[in-house]
């Protein structure tokens, strides 16, 4: 008995001794910001809107936001379109005042989305433009408005 002990100690010993720990590396989720992101690289683009408020879309639609010019703005919030003045001074933006047709949504929900993105994209203040993502934040420079740019 005390040689199956001995040798199960010495077991446990050797694989102990045998195992190391490394430090792991945790991925990365933070986007890389662009630093050449600038007026002229946003003007023509075109991008489809992924999050508003930090919440997914409703609905099956596709809502995408052009900056057509310097100074203009157009996209489609759901059930209506939009497009209204858009200013951009360094890393410094303001949408609005928007103006929409007046078509009356049929799902409540694309609704209330589609007002929520509408008031949000009016309480822009900055961006942060990443390799694939355009994030508009507000006064306090939360994130109310994330973009993915239309291939």
């Amino acid at each position: 008995m005390r040689h199956i002990l001995s040798i199960l100690f010495a077991s446990i010993l050797i694989i102990g001794c045998g195992t190391t720990t490394s430090p792991t590396t945790q991925p990365t989720t933070a986007p890389t910001i662009n630093p050449e992101a600038n007026q002229s690289n946003l003007i023509g683009s075109r991008w489809n809107v992924l999050t508003i408020n930090g919440q997914p879309l409703v609905g099956q639609n596709v809502l995408p936001f052009t900056i057509e010019s310097a100074s203009t703005v157009s996209g489609n919030s759901g059930c209506n379109s939009y497009g209204g003045p858009i200013s951009i001074d360094g890393s410094n933006i303001q949408i609005g005042p928007l103006v929409s047709t007046l078509m009356a949504c049929a799902d409540n929900d694309v609704q209330t989305q589609e007002i929520a993105m509408l008031r949000a994209f009016e309480q822009v203040r900055s961006y942060q433009q990443t390799d694939t993502n355009l994030n508009l934040l507000d006064e306090q420079g939360t994130v109310v408005v994330t973009l993915a740019q239309q291939p």
